[in-house]
């Protein structure tokens, strides 16, 4: 039996106290996912339908991605209810006449641990519970949006950056972030600057939910036992009974002061925020500088990274409401900001085709790291791949190699960027060189093995015209380009492509040569 992601299994009638009053209908589902190692897993939620009558084209969605409510099964909202600032954001969100799809997240209240603060993890969850009400008995419109809200503006920041590859046949209009934890580095950094302050019950959360994907990963070394009880105990936690748990506990005790900056934490830390690059789909951001548990200085360096990537990005800042009280401060913007991109008619977005442009979609003369991350994570999604599939796992590592070439060989003032001068200097010398001398064609090589074993059906290590497609259609390669970019890539015309002619197209592409590499970049 074929395993389709989004697949609706079961519903039934969610109990009323559970219902906004907006709602005419609402059903707990479970629906068909896969876990972020790839494993098949059920994932549970929530779908509301607006009172009256539908229009014609059904009603647009909103993918709902909640805020904390912790590790345990009892956190399920489809299970025990939203809270009620979240629930009557979810009412206004019917009100404004969208049926409302909102995950649990895998792991709550289904089999398999929950990937806390891993937005990679339980990014296709909410796009799969958008595609899982598409098959209620009710009228329901392939538009849709992302709404996020703390947890889940994390969430909703990463389904920004798979969300058209990953869900072709739905149609994806933008995201919506509010009083976002998007940067978790940044967040987990800011709440742990002083011993003295007061624990928040969000940093033993956030290290128990990384510890559930990463099975290499131990934050006990560095806890006091103390700390270290507090971890074990979020695992299997609610966010209420967390807050209990830490009530009267100082960073000092927990030994988290600082925990940030420990080169095994920031790390994983880093992983786990959400990329700085260009998104292909507008995006909202709201949050509060009185906001007493999301420090509104990280989310505000984020919407600026995001902006200066190239992504069409609103920002919105509001004084005086505390985190709870953004889910209602921060919605009349963002009501306005779904519907000026739903009526909107969507256009083609411009792709450069210039070498080092079309990694600089910022325009800033400048492309980082972020950028090699997002192509990685964008091209297995859209393929089926789950984060944490080896397949996934491999591709990104083979980006990375990539982006460690050129940075190693073009950063010159080592500031982490690669400025324009810098890469097309690089590229000049890459270019007149005998053979492989800098070591780039080498560091390629893994990249386009990793490319190939994504779509090599047949196991030859090479790509027939049939993979070759769906590889191309997966890179948002146009059906009018592909056949000439086949063409190109294959060299010497047996009607396969190898790893050695994707080296010498990604390398010739890159130093500037008239080469087919482009279709492995900002396409996605």
């Amino acid at each position: 039996m074929t395993w389709t992601p989004g697949t609706l299994v079961r519903h039934q009638p969610l109990v009323r106290q559970h219902r906004p009053e907006a709602a005419a209908d609402a059903y707990r589902i479970q629906y068909r996912g896969n876990g972020f190692d790839g494993e098949q897993r059920l994932v549970s939620g929530t779908a509301f339908i607006p009172a009256g009558q539908a229009p014609e084209d059904g009603w647009p969605v909103i993918g709902f991605a909640h805020g904390s409510t912790g590790l345990s099964d009892a956190s399920a909202p489809s299970r025990t209810g939203f809270a009620r600032p979240e629930l009557e954001h979810i009412g206004r969100w019917l009100a404004a006449g969208y049926a409302v799809a909102a995950t649990d997240y895998e792991g709550l209240s289904t089999p398999g641990p929950h990937p806390y603060f891993n937005g990679e993890a339980v990014a296709d969850d909410v796009i799969d519970a958008v595609r899982a009400v598409q098959s209620l008995n009710h009228r329901i419109a392939p538009a849709w949006l992302v709404a996020g809200y703390s947890q889940g503006g994390h969430a909703a920041v990463h389904v920004a950056n798979i969300a058209t590859g990953y869900a072709p046949e739905l149609d994806f209009r933008g995201t919506i972030a509010v009083a976002p934890a998007a940067c978790v580095n940044d967040f987990i950094a800011e709440l742990t600057a002083e011993g003295s302050a007061p624990l928040s019950p969000i940093v033993p959360l956030t290290l128990a939910g990384i510890a559930a994907t990463r099975t290499d990963f131990a934050s006990d070394a560095v806890l006091t036992p103390l700390g270290a009880e507090l971890v074990a105990w979020a695992s299997r936690a609610t966010l209420h009974e967390m807050c209990q748990a830490v009530r009267g506990i100082d960073n000092d005790q927990a030994g988290t002061t600082g925990i940030a900056s420990h080169p095994e934490i920031a790390d994983v830390l880093d992983a786990v925020s959400a990329p700085v690059t260009y998104l292909d789909r507008p995006v909202f951001i709201t949050a509060s500088r009185d906001d007493e548990i999301i420090p509104h200085q990280p989310v505000e360096r984020f919407a600026d990274g995001l902006h200066k990537a190239g992504a069409d990005v609103a920002y919105a800042s509001h004084i005086g409401a505390d985190h709870a009280e953004m889910l209602e401060t921060g919605q009349p913007d963002a009501i306005d900001f779904g519907r000026e991109h739903l009526e909107a008619v969507a256009a083609a977005r411009d792709v450069p085709t210039q070498r080092f442009d079309l990694l600089d979609r910022s325009g800033d003369g400048r492309f980082a790291r972020d950028d090699y991350d997002a192509f990685a994570l964008r091209l297995a999604r859209s393929l089926g791949h789950a984060p944490r599939s080896p397949q996934a796992a491999a591709v990104r590592d083979g980006y990375r190699r990539l982006w460690n070439a050129v940075r190693t060989a073009a950063d010159t003032d080592a500031d982490g960027t690669v400025s324009a001068t810098e890469y097309r200097a690089w590229a000049a010398r890459e270019s007149a060189s005998d053979g492989d001398r800098s070591g780039f064609a080498t560091a390629v090589r893994p990249l386009a093995e990793a490319v190939i074993d994504l779509v090599d059906d047949d196991g030859s290590r090479t790509l027939d015209r049939t993979e070759l497609d769906r590889l191309l259609t997966a890179c948002r390669v146009r059906p009018d380009e592909a056949a000439a970019t086949s063409a190109a890539l294959d060299a010497d015309g047996d009607g396969r492509v190898s790893t050695d002619e994707i080296v010498d197209a990604v390398r010739g592409f890159c130093v500037g040569e008239p080469a087919p590499g482009a279709w492995l970049f900002g396409r996605f």
